[in-house]
């Protein structure tokens, strides 16, 4: 199958995050024709395996995408790919899984002697699905991702990459009538307290703190007894990352003693922090390559989103997340130039032979 056929094919499967599994099966069945045995999980991921060394090299992208990503219908314009302007194309990730699929199915046809696994990964927009993997899979200790978007920027890879994890705060009081506030514990006092004695937004160079949910209350005539707050805290240095998490711990727990509220937490490990090792012998053997084969010079690159390239290098897989140049992720305007697709199918093809 063509490449920009296959991306259609796997971009008008809509698959938004938690519903993988029609793509998941499409992707298992297309595996399995090719004679490969790919193992799908009871979260819909899946793990493939080609050659039999003992160094194989993992190539991971994820199933699942954002919304507005349902009744998704690729157009060529322009030399792009784009939508038909009222939903995303799916490049983030699909672009990446169209041309690792095409890079195994065209390897396999010409005979050529590749050795790598390959994972594709659910719920990578919403809660790091790929941490409920079976680990006792994965042999490879080097993997490359290409989640980096922006225009034209296959010179970057991603060096540092924050730890980041959501959290759900509950504040529980006692509901009243409004007429009979002593009736009830207002649980917006403990707002208050959080908001008094939490520092929002940036809290020092490598961190943020950010709610981005806040619901509560029952009517306008109660006293509410319920409210609740959803959001994230990351931070690129793990020791700083931990300090901020037991501030905030602490500071919910005095809340709740001084004001007989109960007050629940719970945190949601999103993304897992790494700094790469740019000495290391498989960043200079990966930046060797994109110099002698594409005359491209790696950039390091320091970013405050996260990856499944995250909780790979937490594992112990030394893995590279790297740039596929798709346009405006996440927006109606998202979009690949399809020189640049063809581009990133060679740099993939060139991985899989040549690392």
């Amino acid at each position: 199958m063509e490449l920009i056929e296959l991306f259609k094919k796997l971009a008008e499967i809509d698959s938004v995050s938690g519903e993988e599994k029609e793509l998941s099966n499409f992707v298992l069945n297309h595996l399995k024709k090719l004679g490969l045995n790919p193992v799908q999980d009871e979260n819909f991921m899946i793990y493939c395996r080609t050659g039999e060394s003992s160094f194989p090299k993992l190539f991971c992208a994820h199933l699942d995408t954002v919304e507005p990503g349902r009744g998704v219908k690729i157009i060529e314009k322009d030399g792009y790919l784009v939508s038909q302007g009222k939903t995303i194309i799916g490049g983030d990730n699909k672009v990446s899984l169209a041309a690792v699929l095409y890079t195994v199915e065209k390897l396999l046809k010409e005979g050529k002697s590749f050795d790598v696994e390959l994972v594709f990964s659910v719920r990578e927009e919403t809660d790091s699905g790929i941490k409920d993997i079976d680990k006792s899979l994965i042999q490879s200790k080097v993997g490359f991702i290409f989640d980096l978007g922006g225009v034209d920027n296959f010179q970057d890879v991603v060096t540092q990459a924050p730890t980041i994890w959501d959290f759900k705060i509950e504040i529980i009081g006692k509901s009243s009538h409004g007429s009979r506030p002593e009736d009830g514990v207002n649980a917006l006092n403990g707002l208050i307290e959080f908001k008094d004695r939490i520092k929002f937004g940036r809290l020092d160079e490598k961190s943020t703190f950010n709610v981005g949910l806040i619901n509560g209350g029952d009517a306008t005539n109660t006293v509410p007894g319920h409210i609740s707050l959803a959001g994230d805290l990351r931070s690129t240095d793990h020791e700083t990352f931990e300090m901020h998490k037991e501030s905030l711990e602490n500071s919910l727990k005095q809340i709740e003693k001084e004001t007989g509220l109960h007050i629940k937490l719970e945190w949601i490990p999103y993304a897992f922090g790494y700094n790469l090792d740019t000495s290391s012998h498989n960043f200079k053997k990966l930046s060797q390559i994109y110099l002698d084969e594409f005359d491209i010079k790696l950039e390091h690159k320091a970013v405050t989103s996260g990856s499944d390239a995250g909780f790979l290098n937490y594992m112990g897989v030394e893995t590279f997340c790297l740039g596929y140049c798709v346009e405006n992720s996440h927006s109606v305007n998202e979009r690949i130039k399809i020189d640049n697709f063809y581009k990133l199918q060679k740099i993939v093809n060139t991985l899989m032979v040549k690392f």
